[in-house]
């Protein structure tokens, strides 16, 4: 009678024991949740994921081409235009999707550039030399601020919208290469002579003007070179070196080792 207490006695404790390590397997895991939120900066978006218990991710940037599986990816879109971007969070316990539209515009970088700008009335202001940023071989002098006035005094206007235009008044600074027989101010020359209806795009590094006749700083120089020996082009692109509210620095490679910088103030 004594064995077969004891044996119950040992049956129920393994059931007891067992019972428990039964409910210390049975653990679940909460499905997490997805959230996220996107900066826009031209065709550039950085995505912050806020989601909270993931352990990976997917994402559709909603170009119809555009995915990444980082947790805080960025993405730079190929056109303007709104997009609805979708997140997929996953962990053990499930997944969670997140979506939200996102709206990009080539020249829609936080309107840095949108306003009225010109050629800061300092030395030094127009420069060029064998690297960027270099003003080895000439700058603007203290005293051509002067008698430049008339090119300093242009203003480059670029629009909310993209659009970009120049207004020069009666005057600006011409050089031989436009006809004149010296450098002086004189009747702006075409297409140099602020009729162009241009566009602009601006990324965080580069500043696109597109349109025959469309620059900033002077008016000869491109990317593929100088006026008169090169044509004259209908686009034409500067690194952003500095940038403020107020004021920016370009550099430009007009042909081979040849770097010109302008310096813009904001009106």
């Amino acid at each position: 009678m004594k064995l077969l207490l004891n044996g119950i006695l040992l049956m129920g404790a393994l059931l007891f024991f067992t019972a428990c390590g039964d409910d210390d397997d049975d653990t679940t895991v909460d499905a997490p949740t997805a959230a996220f939120s996107a900066a826009a900066t031209g065709l550039d978006v950085t995505f912050t994921n806020t989601s909270s218990g993931a352990t990976s991710y997917s994402w559709n940037f909603g170009d119809g081409s555009g995915t990444s599986t980082d947790e805080n990816p960025s993405y730079t879109y190929g056109a303007d235009g709104t997009y609805t971007v979708t997140l997929t969070a996953t962990n053990e316990g499930g997944s969670d999707v997140a979506e939200a539209s996102v709206t990009v515009a080539a020249g829609a970088m936080g309107d840095a550039m949108t306003g009225r700008w010109k050629i800061a009335s300092e030395e030094a202001a127009l420069a060029v030399g064998p690297s960027a940023g270099s003003a080895e071989w000439w700058f603007l002098p203290a005293a051509d601020v002067t008698t430049r006035a008339c090119l300093l005094d242009d203003v480059f206007v670029f629009g909310a919208d993209g659009s970009f235009s120049i207004e020069m008044g009666d005057e600006t600074w011409l050089e031989t290469w436009q006809g004149v027989a010296a450098e002086a101010c004189g009747t702006p020359v075409a297409p140099h002579d602020g009729s162009v209806a241009g566009t602009y795009e601006l990324t965080e590094t580069t500043l696109t003007l597109n349109g025959e006749g469309a620059f900033v700083g002077l008016a000869k120089v491109g990317n593929e070179g100088e006026l008169p020996n090169v044509a004259v082009p209908s686009t034409i692109t500067y690194t952003i070196a500095e940038m403020s509210d107020t004021a920016v620095t370009l550099h430009i490679e007009a042909g081979a080792g040849v770097f010109w910088t302008f310096k813009l103030v904001k009106e």
